[in-house]
């Protein structure tokens, strides 16, 4: 066969050949330059990033008859053997498919023996990690003390599958994913080699398909090639591997936006049954709303700018989104549904967002609205500091003021009922309130230990809060859970029948959302001893005794509810 492939043909011959990996090939050099090289080393990193041929470089340029400065001369007997591969002394092995105890035998067997040829035997041990436990156990020995004329080099891309007696005893280098700039002009030297002419373009996107390795960035390039006829553009590259470009791509992100979703249904089965790859295309959508990140945050501009106009975090959400697809159609048989779900759920999350972001006139207009939100915010604030310094239970006789509503206040309406939480807190004691908390976990793990997954989710961030004979009023984190519990007649009938196994007592339960209990327990504190103070008021003549009965018993009761340590008693006069 006469065609070799660019991979083969351009495969590095010397350490000053090799892109991308500086860190090994100048250690490497020098080692050998001063003769100081080990007898053993471990290769790691992704496919195609050189580590079998700086492996041959090292063995070529050890042996040389003619080294310059650690590097091979590529012109004498030994550097020629080993670049055709007829040299005996340098032995490559396949631990892929030679993984079993007897064929590291024979290399221990065999090693002893002194090179035919050269100075050293090296022996190139690929996919490492594919040796049994007892292959890596026979080859353990010999590589803590091999002959002095022998040098092992071991080649992975999953390191930690190597024992650590075998890592311990060889020198490692942790090769890295080629830069994106050094594979675009090693392309272009290759390119101009073969005097093949090319678009700039294509040579980007074959350096970015190929995921950071060479060998699959010169391979994308030889098949887009053979597609094109001697001259590369980018739609060869596109077309041989499956990929769209990003003009294709803004128009399915616009139709999504849109809410259009049957004409992004339309555009994505066009896109396969023109040849793309559905694992490709979910990359490329990836690849997408990545580089719209990068370009927000460079105030950079672009013709393709369907995203340009949403917020970071709701490109990250769609990153995440497309990326929990991607991960899920590699187990699917059917990757056409997972696709189309997710353009509805990319539709479906846009129209959540805030249609401000959409369009944006002026940096004036935008600006408007944020103020009147945090102005409503720190009133907001204001308010609540001032419910804070009515917690505790105070000698004024001016009239309390009413406790400000929260901007979710006509939710919270819906999420639980003043009226029950009422009638919780007017019979509340300390007695129940300690006898539910002592076992509140006990029932968590009866939810548990009952494989009742439903109740666990509700009960694992709740707290109960007060309780008497007949009620407990429980303090949920998720409001979503209080609404659960107050709503759903099952799920509290349920939450109940565990309560009562553990306490042996039935109460009712009552929930209430976390960020609304103080506001909840202020303003029942206050309803109180307004009516406690309007009923005093009817007998002039006991007006100072009924008043300080009546401070006493709000004061207890308040102690009683939510515990001494929380009532701060205030006198003002």
């Amino acid at each position: 066969m006469n065609y070799q492939a660019l991979y083969r043909m351009f495969r590095p011959q010397a350490f000053s050949d090799v892109v991308g990996q500086e860190h090994v090939t100048k250690t490497l050099r020098n080692a050998i330059s001063k003769g100081k090289q080990s007898h053993a080393y471990i290769f790691s990193g992704p496919r195609g990033t050189g580590k079998t041929s700086i492996a041959k470089v090292f063995a070529k340029a050890i042996n040389c008859l003619n080294s310059d400065n650690g590097e091979p001369c590529n012109e004498c007997a030994i550097c020629k053997g080993i670049t055709q591969g007829t040299n005996s002394d340098i032995i490559e092995i396949d631990a892929a498919s030679n993984n079993g105890v007897d064929e590291i035998r024979n290399i221990r067997d065999k090693v002893k023996y002194a090179p035919s040829e050269s100075k050293y035997k090296v022996y190139i041990i690929d996919e490492v990690h594919m040796l049994t436990t007892g292959a890596f156990n026979a080859l353990l020995k010999t590589l803590e003390e091999p002959p002095a004329h022998a040098i092992f080099i071991l080649a992975t891309t999953e390191p930690h599958k190597i024992p650590p007696t075998i890592i311990s005893r060889a020198q490692r280098f942790d090769f890295k994913s080629i830069n994106h700039d050094q594979i675009v002009e090693r392309l272009k030297f290759v390119a101009e080699e073969q005097q093949i002419d090319y678009d700039d373009a294509a040579l980007d996107f074959v350096a970015k398909a190929s995921e950071g390795g060479m060998r699959d960035a010169l391979s994308i390039m030889d098949q887009a090639i053979a597609f094109g006829d001697d001259h590369l553009t980018l739609q060869d590259a596109l077309n041989v591997t499956g990929s769209v470009d990003d003009e294709a791509l803004n128009k399915l992100f616009s139709q999504i936006i849109d809410g259009d979703v049957k004409s992004a249904f339309s555009t994505y089965h066009q896109f396969v049954a023109d040849g793309k790859e559905v694992n490709r295309l979910i990359n490329d959508m990836i690849y997408f709303v990545r580089d719209t990140i990068m370009n927000k945050t460079a105030d950079a501009s672009t013709e393709y700018d369907a995203l340009m106009h949403f917020e970071l975090e709701t490109l990250y959400q769609m990153i995440d989104i497309i990326n929990d697809t991607l991960v899920s159609i590699r187990f699917s048989v059917n990757q056409n549904v997972h696709f189309e779900v997710l353009l509805v759920k990319l539709s479906e999350m846009v129209k959540e967002q805030p249609q401000t972001i959409q369009n944006v006139a002026t940096t004036s207009v935008a600006s408007e609205p944020n103020n009147d939100v945090l102005l409503q915010r720190m009133e907001q604030l204001e308010n609540e500091l001032k419910t804070l310094k009515t917690q505790g239970v105070t000698t004024q006789t001016a009239q309390p003021a009413k406790p400000q509503p929260s901007n979710r206040g006509s939710k919270s309406k819906n999420i639980f009922s003043m009226q029950q939480i009422t009638k919780v807190l007017d019979k509340a004691n300390k007695e129940d309130i300690k006898l539910l908390k002592d076992h509140w976990e006990e029932v968590v793990d009866h939810a548990k230990n009952n494989d009742m997954k439903s109740l666990v989710s509700l009960l694992q961030n709740s707290e109960p809060v007060a309780a008497s004979e007949t009620h407990v009023l429980i303090k949920f984190e998720e409001e979503i859970h209080c609404e659960i519990v107050n709503k759903n007649d099952e799920k509290r009938e349920n939450i109940e029948n565990v309560v009562c196994n553990i306490i042996d007592k039935s109460v009712k339960v009552v929930g209430v959302p976390s960020d609304q209990w103080m506001r909840v327990r202020s303003e029942y504190l206050q309803n109180r001893k307004s009516n406690d103070g309007a009923t005093s008021n009817d007998n002039n003549d006991e007006h100072q005794q009924a008043t300080e009965t009546e401070e006493v018993d709000v004061v207890q009761k308040a102690k009683d509810l939510f515990g001494e340590n929380t009532v701060n008693v205030i006198d003002e006069e």
